[in-house]
């Protein structure tokens, strides 16, 4: 992270062409499981700067709900890209990255017993407590709910589960798995893609000008390679040299971690509206 430049000493006039934020939620916008004052304070001022704000989570379709009626919000991405809420006039709107029914309830057949396989086979393997939320994907819980599972077994894991014939994504407090359908492989980018369109901004390669994106792990290198204000709070080193390799690097980082962090960037992103 050190040779990364702090997104504070970036170039202003780049900084001051953003009008959409974008940000991880699970230590980006929070840290250590809870949501810092100064994150709650930045999303807000930035809500007030005129950027249009979307969350974009490997969390459940529930809180993706939660987050939308809670917080200033005009969208929340879920499930590593599966689904997406948008606030609309007077109602919620959802969008499935599969919109059949039946074919994501065959997809979550063969999930659950590829879930059962690791479950039995892996040391220390256990369900994330948010999964009566999901409507996809299955999370196994990395640090939230017990000790702090090995790397080892955390590798394991998603090996077994790869095998199932499931695709896989490891966030910072959990390892997510679901059976890809009919409309093929989705991540995060895929879907705020098709929101931002929705929403009347335009796809990602529209507004990559205009877009800051917050992250802090492995499962954000799509929307880091797709932004031009990609930012890593400070906490995203360990997975630093994975997302160069995949070439997915943010181009910038934080000095403070999670929510601390993501206060600092909303700040530097506001900065040159108040100079």
């Amino acid at each position: 992270m050190d040779e990364l430049p702090l997104f504070g000493e970036s170039d202003a006039d780049l900084r001051a062409q953003a009008r959409i934020l974008a940000f991880d939620v699970d230590d980006t916008l929070t840290w250590r499981g809870q949501l810092p004052e100064p994150a709650a304070r930045a999303l807000y001022a930035a809500q007030q700067a005129g950027l249009s704000l979307i969350a974009v989570t490997g969390r459940s379709y529930a809180w993706a709900e939660m987050l939308l009626r809670l917080f200033p919000l005009e969208a929340a991405v879920a499930e590593t890209g599966a689904v997406a809420l948008l606030r609309g006039a007077s109602f919620v709107e959802v969008l499935h990255h599969e919109p059949d029914e039946a074919v994501r309830a065959a997809g979550n057949r063969e999930r659950d017993r590829a879930a059962a396989r690791a479950l039995a086979e892996v040391n220390g393997a256990r369900l994330a407590i948010d999964n009566p939320g999901r409507l996809y994907d299955v999370a196994f819980d990395l640090i939230e709910s017990g000790p702090p599972v090995p790397d080892e077994d955390a590798r394991r894991l998603r090996a077994v589960l790869e095998q199932e014939g499931l695709t896989t994504a490891r966030s910072s407090v959990h390892v997510n798995a679901w059976k890809v359908g009919p409309h093929g492989p989705f991540d995060k980018a895929t879907m705020t893609d098709r929101v931002l369109r929705r929403l009347g901004h335009g796809g990602l390669d529209d507004v990559a000008g205009a877009l800051c994106y917050l992250g802090d792990s492995t499962n954000d290198g799509a929307m880091f390679a797709r932004a031009r204000l990609s930012v890593g709070v400070a906490n995203l080193r360990p997975h630093l040299a994975a997302l160069r390799s995949a070439k997915q690097a943010p181009r910038y980082r934080t000095a403070g971690e999670g929510g601390h962090g993501f206060a600092e960037a909303v700040a530097a992103l506001l900065a040159p509206r108040r100079a």
